[in-house]
């Protein structure tokens, strides 16, 4: 039986970068591990049947990404919010199947998070 190929033919964009607290207000001081900055990550359902989607992240746009989140079926939408300010940060997201079979990857996209 031949294997089936998964088709990712999306677009990934950067729905916004948000600042916590930011309500026009001067924000109390931050407690310990809260991320001021989080990105919101879209992108197009593919066009196969798919079981979801796998994030990817990389600091470098040369190095490997790793696995960041996977999201579920239908969901095309992904919250990091674990970057931090005055990084930079390289995302992919493929789709995968119920084999785990994944797709190409899709188009990079690079965020560079402002510094306070």
């Amino acid at each position: 039986m031949p294997r089936r190929k998964l088709i990712l033919m999306m677009s990934l964009a950067v729905l916004g970068i948000g600042l916590a607290g930011c309500g026009g207000k001067t924000p109390t001081a931050p407690a310990a591990g809260v991320q001021p900055h989080s990105v919101t990550l879209t992108w197009d359902a593919s066009v196969s049947p798919v079981s979801g989607y796998h994030v990817y992240r990389a600091t470098n746009p040369s190095a490997p990404p790793g696995l960041l989140g996977v999201t579920p079926v239908g969901t095309t939408q992904y919250v990091d919010s674990t970057v931090e300010a005055g990084h930079t940060y390289f995302y992919v997201v493929t789709a995968f199947d119920s084999a785990n079979t994944e797709s190409e990857l899709s188009n990079e996209i690079s965020v560079t998070i402002p510094a306070p």
